[in-house]
C-alpha cells in the first residue's frame, strides 16, 4: 500500500512539473506572453476590470507583431532593434490611452528598471 501511495505521489508531482514547464524550445506563444504580461501590469499598476480587458488586447497584439519582427528580421540585429523602437513607441501611445497619468509613469519607471536589468544580465560582446 506504502508503495502505491509513494507511486502516486511521485506521478502527482512529476505531472505538476511538467505542467509548470514552458512549451517545447522554452519559447512561449504570443498569447501566453501577452497573458503573463498583463498579469504583472495589473498587479503592478493596479489596474481595473476595463483596463485589464484593453491591455490584454493591447499586449496581445503586440506580442503578435513582436514575434513577426524576430521572424522578418532574419538575424538582421540592427533592423530589429529599429523595429523594436518604434514597435515601443506605437505601444506606449496605445497604453497612455488606457493607463492614468500616474500608472502610465509608474510602467515607465518599471520598463526603464527591467531594461537596466537585461542590460546588466546581458553577456559582453566581443567588439
Amino acid at each position: 500500500m506504502k508503495r502505491i501511495l509513494s507511486t502516486s505521489i511521485l506521478l502527482v508531482f512529476m505531472a505538476v512539473v511538467a505542467m509548470a514547464q514552458p512549451p517545447q524550445g522554452g519559447q512561449f506563444s504570443p498569447e501566453d506572453m501577452a497573458k503573463r504580461q498583463t498579469e504583472q501590469m495589473t498587479e503592478d499598476l493596479k489596474l481595473n476590470e476595463q483596463q485589464v480587458e484593453k491591455v490584454t488586447a493591447l499586449n496581445t497584439k503586440y506580442m503578435e507583431n513582436m514575434q513577426s519582427i524576430f521572424q522578418d528580421a532574419g538575424g538582421d540585429r540592427e533592423q530589429m532593434r529599429e523595429k523594436m523602437e518604434a514597435f515601443r513607441t506605437e505601444r506606449n501611445d496605445e497604453l497612455k490611452k488606457i493607463l492614468t497619468e500616474e500608472q502610465f509613469k509608474k510602467y515607465q519607471e518599471l520598463e526603464n528598471e527591467r531594461m537596466q536589468q537585461r542590460r546588466a544580465n546581458r553577456p559582453p560582446t566581443n567588439n
